[in-house]
Parts: structure tokens; sequence; C-alpha cells
């Protein structure tokens, strides 16, 4: 008979490993993607790795438009497209969310196709992009070894802001984010989903901390 006190110390060991690695954690970024002659290089606590055109202000663009963000990473059937199509579509909508949210602009608004068509003396930033890395993972590596980082599901975005007409890329960043359930492993797409989110609400935290003077910093 295993002893009371054992039992108690167990327990609190269960719940600390299934606590450990909650949630989705940054990470970082890998290969970077060059824009307009921006690299992504300087850290952010928020954006991950990020770099800023000199002369750039948030403030001023009426109307930001949000690309559709295709995915690059190696897909090996049809099931893992459709899935990387889902992941896209919910990122670009948590971004316009989040972005609308966070007051900087009078307008943002989803574009596809041949995009806005700004009215006369209104000026545009783009947000345009690519999912360069999506990972599932495996759920019964996160169950059986979740504790140490195995069958981890990971995101990237590169994304860059384009002014326009001109076509001047003025802010890009690459972010990275790895999720696990410790003990339990939990839902690749559950975690792929608070990735995203995680994302799209620290790029907007990023861009508010910007408009207000601030440079980029880790902490």
């Amino acid at each position: 008979m295993i002893p009371s006190r054992s039992v108690g110390g167990l327990a609190l060991l269960v719940v600390a490993m299934a606590l450990a690695g909650c949630g989705a954690t940054r990470s970082s970024p890998d290969n970077p993607l060059s824009a307009g002659g921006l690299t992504p290089s300087l850290e952010d606590k928020e954006a991950g790795l990020v770099a800023v055109a000199p002369g750039f202000a948030v403030k001023g663009y009426a109307t930001l438009t949000v690309a559709r963000f295709p995915v690059t990473d190696k897909l090996d059937d049809e099931g893992d497209r459709r899935f990387a199509a889902k992941m896209a579509a919910f990122y670009r909508t948590e971004l316009v969310r989040r972005l609308r949210e966070s007051g900087l602009f009078q307008r943002v608004v989803e574009v596809d196709g041949a995009g806005y068509q700004p009215r006369q003396g209104e000026r545009v930033l783009k947000l345009e992009g690519a999912i360069t890395r999506l990972g599932r993972g495996s759920q019964a590596a996160r169950y059986f070894a979740g504790l140490y980082g195995a069958g981890r599901a990971r995101a990237q975005a590169d994304v860059r802001f384009v002014e326009a007409p001109s076509g001047k890329v003025v802010l890009a960043t690459a972010d990275r984010r790895v999720a696990s359930i410790g003990l339990f492993g939990g839902d690749d797409e559950d975690h792929l989903r608070e990735s995203f989110d995680d994302m799209a609400r620290d790029l907007a935290k990023f861009l508010v901390r910007l408009s207000k003077g601030e440079a980029p910093r880790k902490d």
C-alpha cells in the first residue's frame, strides 16, 4: 500500500507535469524572410523578430488591408492542405479582429484578388506574408513525453507591412510559437489556434507600442 504522503506527493507531481508546457510559447523564428530590404533581426517581447524602416510611423494610415496568408511549409497530402487552409483562414480572421480592436486604423479589411481600391489621397498599409512553419506534432508523443517538449505543435508567420501605392516595405516581422500540454498531450488544432491567436494579439500590441514611439525591445 502506498503511504498517503506519497500519494499526495504523486498527485502534486502529476499536476505539475500537466501544467508544464501548457499553451503556446514563443520560440526563436526559423530563417526569417527578408522583404523589401528588411530582415527581421531585432528581438521584441511581443512580435518575435522585427525590422522597421527608418521614419516609419504607424499613425496616419487610414486603412489597413489584410491579404491571404499562404502556407509555404511542406504539406504531405490533401488532408494536410485542407488543415493548412483552415489554419491560414483562422489566422487572418484573428489578425483582422485584433487590429480592429487596436483602434489604430479607421478601416481594417480583408482583401483578395485585385485588392482594395483606395480613396483619393488615402494612405493605406497592406499586411501580407506567409505561414512558413506549420507542424501538427504528435498527440501521442505529447502524452508520453510532453514534459520534455516532444511532439509539440509549431507555427511561424513571416509578415510585412507595405505602403500603397509606393510598394515600400516599412515593417517586417517573424514570429514562431510552439505548444504542448505536458503530461496530457492535447489536441493539435487547439494548440495551433491558440498559437495563431497569440501571434495576432501580440502583433497588434506591438503596433500600438510603435504608435506611441516605443522601440522594439525583448523585455
